[in-house]
C-alpha cells in the first residue's frame, strides 16, 4: 500500500516534472519496489476519470435515439476495461522494447514517473467535466476546454519522456505518439468489443 509521504513526494515530482525542472527525478522512488507501487497511484486517477467518464455518459444520453440499444452496464464496462488496458499497455509495450531502444537503464524510472504524473495529467479532464455535469457551460465549451488539456497534456508527456528517459526531443516525441497511439487503439477495440 502507498505511505503518505510517498504520495506527497512523489506528487511533488510530477508537478516539478510539470514545471520541467532538471531535479524532478530525484522525487520518485524508482527501485523495484517504487515500481510496483507506482501502479497504485491509478486509485487517486479514479475520481478523475470516473467524472470524465460521467460527461460522456451525458453526452452520449443527450445524442441517443429511442431505443438505440445503449447499456449502461456495457458502458461502465468499457471505461473499467478502457482505464486498465491503458495503465498497462506502455508499461509492457516499452518493457519489450527497453533493450532495441536502449532504454533499460531509465525504464523503471519512466514508468514510475508516467504513473504518478497521470495523476495531474487527469486533472483538468475532471475539471471541466465536472463543470460540464453541473451545467456550467455546454458541450462547445467543453470540446474546446477538453482541446485544450489534451495540448497541454501531450506537453507534459513529452517533458516526462524527456526528462526520465534522458533522451533527445525526437525520440521523446516518438514516445508520445506510441503512448497516443495505443491509447486510441485501446479506446477503439473497447468500443468495437462493447458494441458488438
Amino acid at each position: 500500500m502507498l505511505a503518505r509521504d510517498e504520495v506527497v513526494r512523489s506528487l511533488a515530482g510530477a508537478w516539478r516534472l510539470f514545471l520541467d525542472r532538471p531535479d524532478a527525478m530525484r522525487f520518485f522512488d524508482i527501485s523495484l519496489d517504487g515500481f510496483w507501487r507506482s501502479f497504485a497511484a491509478v486509485i487517486l486517477v479514479l475520481p478523475s476519470y470516473a467524472l470524465t467518464a460521467l460527461a460522456e455518459y451525458q453526452v452520449v444520453l443527450s445524442d441517443m435515439v429511442p431505443d438505440d440499444g445503449f447499456s449502461d452496464a456495457a458502458f461502465s464496462i468499457n471505461k473499467v476495461v478502457a482505464l486498465g488496458l491503458e495503465w498497462l499497455a506502455l508499461p509492457l509495450v516499452l518493457a519489450l522494447l527497453a533493450q532495441p531502444l536502449g532504454i533499460t537503464r531509465t525504464y523503471v524510472g519512466f514508468i514510475v514517473a508516467r504513473n504518478w504524473c497521470s495523476v495531474i495529467a487527469v486533472l483538468p479532464f475532471g475539471a471541466v467535466s465536472l463543470l460540464f455535469v453541473l451545467g456550467m457551460f455546454g458541450m462547445d465549451v467543453a470540446n474546446f476546454l477538453w482541446l485544450a488539456a489534451v495540448i497541454v497534456v501531450l506537453r507534459y508527456n513529452f517533458l516526462i519522456a524527456r526528462r526520465a528517459l534522458n533522451v533527445g526531443t525526437a525520440f521523446a516525441i516518438g514516445i508520445v505518439i506510441l503512448d497516443l497511439a495505443l491509447s486510441l487503439s485501446i479506446a477503439a477495440m473497447v468500443d468495437g468489443l462493447v458494441a458488438s
